[in-house]
């Protein structure tokens, strides 16, 4: 696959792998079927740039797939934005999460995306007979990739217009043979009854920390929980782990993908699927490395093991405090139903390690296992219960606004 071929050629190439009347698209106010799809690219301008701000319904996601025949397709939140040119090789434009800080505009060419769909479907077995359940925003990549890897191997995708967890454990027991969720997502499918889940082939668990014995509980019950790891800078999954393994809380990168660590520690990538560089910045060479925001460490095996972000690292009396690492810690005691730690600038201290809690949990409690289970530095020195832990829109800790809590 290379660039020069064209964004209308290879949405061409993908939609042929499913039969005119083959229903590619499933939503609770009705179908849509590879015909369709076609019907609604045959009325595009070849050339448009478009901007859409879609909702996971029909009109959006035939409007999608119309835009990428055309030229290149911005997605954006609500209030995102896009003030500079943009090269003719760029299929989408999507916008980082900005939970760090200011969102920034990341072009994925056709050869990106084309690496991408093809190397998930070589790693996860992914067919025309499957069926893949989302509930994420088509303008984030996570729903979006979705998309273009079902149209890619001529297999079918549901989309729900969010999450409700009694709707989607239906759907997982209807037909479904993958999904994509967050932790936070796959904890509250557990928890509303002791259903048992059959005929799945994977669950991709991404975007965030996953609380230990997560998957094993999800595994006893039928759920084939694999962890994943990616980004918008890559297309989505750039690895997850190998359908199979017993090696919970790796992942294994997907074929063309390398993956190094850097001497900080921070996870750094190459390969066909991931990006050149933000919109308007310094474009980086094909055989540049990406260096992440993601601490990670390499196993003798190939699989990668995540960290823990780098920028979200406390620096608290001279020690760093991962806070991946202390929530992990801290979930595991009976009763606690969600933690966040965060820093907060102390003059004692440069930063004060905060933990904010849900649960059925006292701060003695938490506090006492906290002595018990962390080293002395990572304990925090205050504890906050609060009614919710925040989280960004698709579910990812947003440490920003528990910041601010915990200021407050």
């Amino acid at each position: 696959m290379t660039e020069d071929k064209g964004q209308n050629h290879l949405v061409n190439d993908w939609l042929v792998n499913g039969s005119q009347n083959d229903t590619f698209l499933t939503t609770p106010e009705g179908n849509v079927t590879y015909g369709e799809v076609f019907d609604a690219m045959d009325v595009s301008v070849t050339g448009r740039t478009t901007v859409l701000s879609p909702d996971p319904d029909i009109g959006s996601v035939l409007a999608i797939f119309a835009a990428i025949s055309d030229g290149p397709l911005i997605l954006k939140p609500r209030h995102g934005w896009i003030d500079t040119a943009i090269p003719e090789s760029v299929m989408t434009v999507l916008f980082t999460s900005g939970t760090t800080g200011t969102p920034k505009a990341v072009p994925l060419t056709a050869a990106n995306w084309e690496a991408a769909v093809s190397a998930s479907a070589a790693h996860l077995g992914h067919t025309a007979d499957d069926e893949w359940l989302t509930a994420m925003p088509l303008h984030h990549v996570g729903g979006l990739s979705v998309l273009f890897r079902s149209a890619y191997v001529g297999g079918r995708v549901r989309i729900l217009p969010g999450f409700d967890s009694a709707e989607f454990a239906d759907a997982l027991t209807d037909g479904v043979t993958f999904a994509s969720v967050v932790p936070t997502m796959l904890r509250r499918l557990l928890d509303i009854d002791d259903r048992s889940y059959r005929g799945l082939k994977a669950v991709l668990v991404g975007g965030g920390p996953i609380p230990p014995g997560l998957l094993e509980e999800a595994r006893g019950r039928g759920i084939a929980a694999l962890p994943t790891y990616g980004m918008t800078e890559t297309c989505a999954q750039v690895a997850t782990l190998k359908p199979g393994s017993d090696l919970a809380y790796r992942v294994d990168p997907l074929p063309s993908v390398e993956v190094q660590i850097e001497p900080d520690g921070r996870i750094a990538l190459r390969g066909p699927q991931v990006f050149a560089g933000y919109l308007g910045e310094e474009q980086r060479a094909p055989d540049d490395w990406f260096i992440t925001g993601d601490l990670g460490r390499l196993h003798d095996d190939g699989s990668l093991q995540v960290l823990g972000r780098a920028d979200d690292v406390i620096v608290t009396g001279g020690e760093n405090v991962d806070p991946s690492a202390a929530e992990a810690v801290l979930s595991g005691l009976e009763g606690v139903d969600g933690v966040m730690v965060v820093g907060v600038p102390s003059e004692e201290w440069g930063n004060e390690v905060v933990c904010l809690f849900t649960g059925n949990v006292s701060e003695t409690d938490l506090d006492r296992w906290a002595r018990d289970h962390l080293e002395p530095h990572q304990v925090p020195k205050r504890w906050l219960e609060v009614e919710a832990i925040p989280t960004t829109p698709l579910g990812k800790p947003d440490r920003s606004a528990g910041g601010s809590m915990a200021s407050g």
